[in-house]
Formats: structure tokens, C-alpha cells, sequence
């Protein structure tokens, strides 16, 4: 995943909120006074209220929003190698190691993001409408969520063992003779 799946995520994160704003204020007057407010596990209704509490999940949406765009700047400007791959292997990350880790971050940040304002926009529509999430919804949230995390880690151990081994190949390839191992790193 690089820029372009990083670019494309961070844009369905704007797209889809300022989308669900938007048709909020636009369809206002045609949303009914009574809607479903709850769903249970199943993704049946199960408590109903008044249409005012659309704009509580407009402001959970821009609470993921903003934190968002708040933790793309912190990942960027604060991350450092020691902190991103440890203290043992710090002294031996390149650049270029260090801004596929920052990348590789910040894609799973917003993958995830995508996935957290998607999952309250259909909420939000299937509340507006009063129609049920369907089965479906809690699994397919669950098993989205659960990829990206284990894909970020994937990337992020496989990042960790290139970097391994190019310290046990520069380190047997030194004119000392002395041997170390992967499990020294």
C-alpha cells in the first residue's frame, strides 16, 4: 500500500463526511420525525426517537473526522525511527525504511477511518429511512476492521524483517569475523 492507497482512503474519509452532511441538509424536510435510533446486535430496530438525533451521529462522524486529520499531522511530523521500530533496530533504518513505515501508518489510519465514517454513514441512512442494518452489518464491520489491523501488521513485521536482514547482511560481510545472529537484533 503507498500513496495512492493512502490518497484514496483519505479521500472516501472527506468524501463520505462532508456527502453525509450534505444530504443531511438536504433532505432534512423529507426525513420523518420518528426514526430508529437503535440497532441491536442482529441489526433489527429496536428503539425509536426523534429525527434530532441524526445530527448526534453527524457529530460522533466529525469527532472520527477530525481526529483524523489531526493524527495524519501527528504521525508525519512526530514519528521517529526509534519510536516507529524500537530501539535496537533505530541506528539501522534508512530513510527510505522510515517513510514506508510513516506511510504504511498513516494508510492504515485512514483505511480504517474509511471504514469507521462508512460504517456510520449507513447507520445513518438506515436510520433516516428506517430500515434495518441487516445481519450482515456487525460481521462485515468486525472481519474490515480485523483486516486492516492484520494487514498493518503484515506490512509492519515484513518492513521489520528486511531490516533484519540487511543488518545480519552487512554485519557478515564485515571484516571483523565476528558472527551475529538474527536473535542479537
Amino acid at each position: 500500500m503507498g500513496k495512492r492507497g493512502f490518497r484514496i482512503a483519505d479521500g472516501l474519509v472527506h468524501v463520505i463526511f462532508w456527502l453525509t452532511c450534505l444530504l443531511l441538509v438536504i433532505f432534512w424536510g423529507g426525513i420523518p420525525d420518528r426514526i430508529v435510533t437503535h440497532f441491536n446486535g442482529a441489526g433489527t430496530a429496536d428503539g425509536w426517537g426523534s429525527k434530532g438525533s441524526l445530527i448526534l451521529l453527524v457529530f460522533v462522524m466529525a469527532y472520527v473526522y477530525v481526529m483524523h486529520l489531526i493524527c495524519v499531522r501527528v504521525i508525519r511530523h512526530l514519528s521517529t525511527k526509534e519510536k516507529m521500530y524500537g530501539k535496537k533496530l533505530a541506528a539501522f533504518v534508512t530513510d527510505e525504511d522510515f517513510a514506508a513505515g510513516i506511510l504504511m501508518s498513516m494508510a492504515y489510519l485512514a483505511w480504517t477511518d474509511a471504514s469507521l465514517i462508512l460504517m456510520f454513514a449507513y447507520i445513518f441512512f438506515c436510520s433516516a429511512v428506517s430500515r434495518p442494518l441487516g445481519g450482515w452489518f456487525l460481521g462485515a464491520v468486525l472481519l474490515v476492521m480485523g483486516g486492516e489491523l492484520v494487514w498493518y501488521f503484515v506490512c509492519y513485521f515484513r518492513r521489520k524483517r528486511r531490516i533484519r536482514m540487511r543488518i545480519l547482511t552487512e554485519l557478515s560481510a564485515d571484516a571483523d569475523g565476528s558472527e551475529k545472529t538474527q536473535d542479537d537484533m
